[in-house]
């Protein structure tokens, strides 16, 4: 792996540190990472903003938190013109993680991944994106 280094001002820094120790990343070059995946992804997504495409959404929240099925449950049915399917599935112990198939609107999809962004309790939304012809 090749190193970058940046310069960050104190209160940006305390933040990272925060986000490392809530999210229990190893690093702050972890958090980084993941965020840069993060924007990498939306900006990828950005290029699709018109025209069809299929996404695979994964949501991951605590299974001991806030009861978010109910909440998902109806988001999925909000955008049943696009969810094509999902799975619930139990992972890592006390996590749950909630899987979308998607097929629609690049707008549209987009809409849906913010939406469950917006959802409080939600630790993660990741997702991967093929454009359609």
């Amino acid at each position: 792996m090749s190193v970058t280094s940046i310069s960050l001002a104190p209160s940006l820094r305390q933040k990272l540190d925060k986000i490392k120790d809530e999210k229990g990343y190893s690093s702050r070059s972890e958090v980084i990472r993941d965020a840069i995946r993060s924007y990498l992804s939306e900006y990828e997504m950005s290029k699709f903003e018109k025209g069809k495409l299929t996404a695979t959404i994964t949501a991951i929240y605590q299974k001991n938190g806030p009861h978010l099925d109910d909440v998902l449950l109806h988001l999925r049915h909000e955008y049943d013109d696009i969810v094509e399917g999902n799975l619930h599935i139990h992972i890592g112990g006390d996590n749950c993680a909630e899987i979308f198939v998607t097929e629609g609107n690049a707008e549209r999809v987009s809409n849906f991944i913010g939406r469950m962004r917006a959802i409080r309790g939600i630790e993660q939304v990741k997702y991967s994106v093929v454009p359609l012809q």
